[in-house]
């Protein structure tokens, strides 16, 4: 009973607060394609209708632009 007190007064504790430069991406290292990919794949194990729809179009409209700067 005493550890579970403890641990629940005690709770985390955070050094330093986090600031933008540690969540920094480049947008040059981004594969949003695959991204997408992944995001569609988590929509129909979830069973998610609504994320497929809105990945699947963002997918293809970004492969439908590759393709034309090709």
């Amino acid at each position: 009973m005493r550890m579970l007190l403890f641990l629940l007064l005690t709770g985390c504790y955070v050094n330093k607060a986090p600031t933008n430069s540690d969540t920094y991406l480049r947008e040059k290292d981004r594969d949003w394609v695959e991204v997408y990919r992944m995001e569609i794949k988590r929509a129909v194990e979830n069973d998610d209708e609504a994320a497929y729809h809105f990945f699947f179009h963002e997918y293809m409209r970004l492969r439908i632009k590759q393709v034309k700067s090709k």
